[in-house]
């Protein structure tokens, strides 16, 4: 199954079903309610796909663990901060809090930072837990970074902060793990990233390091998981400008400017486009 948070006609925002280019709405009055197993019923209307604003899949998330569960693009980090991967990250799946108060949804312009020129989009995967603490579906996700603040903030050992939670993007829509090729906790799909229609890469899902189980179990330890609570898997491998123009030989750095229009898709995902302003 498909579900979409989305704004009817009237702008009135309700939770639906996909079937094709539909919406068929549902009784639940946001998608938390539906996450906690209630409206789940057909409410009798529906819309054409065209005809809706499209909102994030949760737009008020209770949480977002975003998680760093991909080998390669950790590594990348390492070694251009001139180190290795440290033992700990083996050891457990790492995650940072980010806001939920910053979710944007599919068509949002995200706006580039007063005190950052080199803006950066994240290729990611998010799941989104029911009420068991079980995965609902998942859904793509955008994890923007300002890579100047970034760098700066962290020399101080405590971080991210102010270089990620202006923004994040997720959607367009939640999909159901059997609609997905998902098997032994991993995602097999190919995930690409576009700016202004330009293919910047494309990366496997499966390559993740921790998989979904394992980042839902670390999650739960000694805390309680609700119901719209987002995890990230954290960039895939090549996800990013940081890492490609770290692979690009040394020439002029790439970074996001106003104007610019970021693409992410993944196969049965969907697309989520996104405006820099």
């Amino acid at each position: 199954m498909r579900l979409a948070c989305f704004d009817d006609p009237l702008g009135h925002e309700r939770v639906g079903r996909l079937d094709t280019d539909r919406v068929v709405e549902l009784q639940a009055r946001s998608m938390l309610e539906w996450l906690s197993g209630e409206g789940h019923r057909e409410a009798g209307r529906d819309h054409a796909l065209a005809d809706v604003r499209l909102r994030a899949p949760v737009p008020e998330p209770p949480s977002v663990r975003d998680f760093f569960a991909y080998e390669g693009h950790v590594a990348t980090g390492w070694r251009l901060r001139g180190g290795e991967v440290p033992p700990a990250w083996y050891a457990a799946p790492v995650f940072y809090f980010s806001n939920p108060a910053a979710v944007h949804g599919p068509g949002d312009a995200v706006r580039r930072p007063a005190a950052s020129a080199r803006l950066d989009f994240e290729l990611e995967i998010a799941a989104i837990l029911d009420a068991d603490g079980e995965i609902a579906g998942f859904t793509l996700l955008n994890d923007w970074s300002a890579r100047d603040v970034q760098r700066e903030e962290m020399t101080v050992g405590l971080g991210p902060a102010k270089g990620k939670d202006f923004a994040l993007s997720l959607g367009p829509w939640l999909v159901t793990p059997d609609e997905l090729p998902y098997a032994d906790g991993r995602l097999d799909l190919a995930a690409t990233a576009t700016v202004n229609g330009e293919l910047l890469t494309s990366s496997p899902a499966r390559a993740q390091h921790w998989t979904w189980p394992q980042l839902v179990a670390h999650a739960a330890r000694d805390t309680r998981l609700r119901a719209g609570d987002v995890l990230g898997s954290g960039t895939l491998d090549r996800g990013c400008l940081l890492e490609l123009n770290a692979d690009g030989g040394g020439g002029e750095p790439r970074w996001l400017v106003p104007g610019d229009v970021v693409t992410l898709a993944a196969e049965g995902l969907g697309e989520l486009t996104s405006p820099v302003v």
